[in-house]
C-alpha cells in the first residue's frame, strides 16, 4: 500500500513540491493551509544599503514593481529556490545560503554588507545580525485558512504529511484539535528539527529531514509512503 502524501504549503510552494513528489511516484494531495498575498509597501533608499536579503521566493512573487528600485543591489538568497527566482527576475545572487537566513548573515564578510535590506513576510524568523544593520520591510504575508476538504478526505486513513514551517505545523495541529481528527494513525516529515517541535507529540512517528531542503523531504517521504 502506498500512502497518500499531504503538502500544506502556500499554493506555489506545493505545487512545486507536488511534482517532485509524482517524479518520485508517490501519490500526492495539495491542500494548502496558507494564502499568500502582496502588501502595499514603500522601501528605503537603494543607497543606504549594500545588499538585499532574500529569504523566500514569495519576495519576488508578490513585490511588485518597487522591487526594479534595488535591482543593482547584490542579493543575498537563502535557498536554491530563491536564489533561482532572484537571478531569473534579474537580480545579480552575490551569496546564497543552503540553510537558513542565520546562517548566511553570518558566514558574510561584514567589511562589505554592512548594511542589509531585508524584504520579508509579514510573520518572519526574527535575525540576529552582528556587524550588520539589518532593515525589514515585510512586502507580502501568509495568511491562514481552515483544512480543506481534500485534506480532510487524505486524513481520514493513514498518512504522510509535510511540514515545511514551524507555523504550518501550530496551525495544522490546531486544525486537527478543533476538527477533532486524530493525530495517532499519520507520520509527519519535518522541514526542521524547529517544524519538528512545533508539530509535538502523539503523531505515528515523526521524522526530521537531513537538510532543510525538499529533496531530503522527498527521500524520507519516499521511503516511508512505501514501506507502510
Amino acid at each position: 500500500m502506498n500512502l497518500p502524501l499531504l503538502i500544506l504549503r502556500p499554493l506555489d510552494g506545493a505545487l512545486q513540491t507536488g511534482r517532485r513528489a509524482k517524479e518520485w511516484g508517490l501519490h500526492v494531495v495539495v491542500d494548502p493551509l496558507f494564502v499568500v498575498e502582496p502588501i502595499a509597501w514603500s522601501g528605503p533608499e537603494t543607497q543606504d544599503f549594500d545588499a538585499l536579503l532574500l529569504t523566500s521566493a514569495n519576495a519576488l512573487r508578490f513585490g511588485g514593481p518597487q522591487l526594479n528600485a534595488y535591482r543593482s543591489l547584490p542579493v543575498l538568497a537563502v535557498g536554491e529556490k530563491t536564489a533561482a527566482a532572484a537571478s531569473a527576475a534579474g537580480f545579480h545572487v552575490a551569496e546564497m545560503g543552503a540553510t537558513n537566513a542565520q546562517d548566511l548573515l553570518g558566514s558574510l564578510d561584514n567589511d562589505r554588507y554592512r548594511n542589509i535590506l531585508w524584504l520579508a513576510g509579514e510573520n518572519h524568523t526574527d535575525l540576529s545580525a552582528l556587524d550588520q544593520r539589518l532593515e525589514i520591510v515585510p512586502v507580502y504575508r501568509s495568511n491562514a485558512i481552515a483544512l480543506g476538504e481534500q485534506a480532510k478526505a487524505c486524513l481520514a486513513g493513514e498518512a504522510v504529511i509535510l511540514l515545511h514551517s514551524a507555523r504550518t505545523a501550530k496551525h495544522f495541529v490546531s486544525e486537527l484539535d478543533r476538527l477533532g481528527l486524530p493525530k495517532s494513525r499519520h507520520h509527519v516529515l519535518a522541514f526542521s528539527e524547529k517544524v519538528a517541535g512545533a508539530a509535538g507529540q502523539g503523531w505515528k512517528n515523526v521524522q526530521t529531514a537531513s537538510h532543510p531542503d525538499d529533496d531530503a523531504l522527498l527521500s524520507l517521504a519516499g521511503a516511508l509512503c512505501r514501506s507502510c
